[in-house]
């Protein structure tokens, strides 16, 4: 598997000092995410930049504290499969995520998103510009839900378009 998922806080959050191991069965799904995603990417485009990837409870709870931001953890299938302190698990959906870049695209990341909703099998696709990083996930649904989030003159997130299935492929086609 990509190391790159498991090790990405240690270039954004360098005075983490925790462990960020996933269990089996978060590791099933990041192995999948790696093969089934990252893997077909950089063998078409080139190498890619896990900008945020799995996340443990513990590294979940050293982020809360010292950078929060625009994050969903309930959702959002970075933390996988794992599970909380009270042995809930922190996401509600199956699968995982990672949101990358890919070298030599940081600012058509739209042409990488058209790549993906033509040519592979997905969970959900969130596109935040196309000189932002992509969020992808892999799960059992593989919904093939794509959402473009546009970002305020404030700086705030909010949805805008989105499509499922094979409409995913029109979103991303006249940018």
């Amino acid at each position: 598997m990509n190391d790159q998922i498991t090790f990405w806080y240690q270039k954004r959050h360098l005075s983490y000092s925790g462990e960020n191991q996933p269990s089996p069965e978060s590791q099933t799904y990041l192995s999948q995410l790696d093969s089934d995603i990252l893997t077909p990417i950089e063998q078409h485009f080139g190498p890619i930049t896990i900008t945020y990837g799995f996340t443990s409870n513990s590294l979940l709870n050293y982020i809360r504290k010292h950078s929060p931001g625009d994050m969903c953890p309930k959702i959002d299938q970075h933390a996988a499969m794992e599970l909380n302190t009270r042995g809930n698990r922190i996401c509600e959906r199956e699968g995982a995520a990672c949101d990358f870049v890919v070298h030599g695209f940081e600012t058509e990341m739209h042409v990488i998103a058209n790549y993906i909703t033509s040519h592979l099998t997905f969970d959900r696709l969130y596109f935040y510009g196309k000189d932002r990083p992509l969020h992808i996930s892999v799960g059992p649904e593989q919904s093939r839900y794509a959402l473009i989030r546009n970002t305020r003159s404030d700086g705030l997130r909010v949805n805008g378009k989105s499509a499922v299935g094979d409409a995913t492929r029109e979103l991303f086609l006249e940018m």
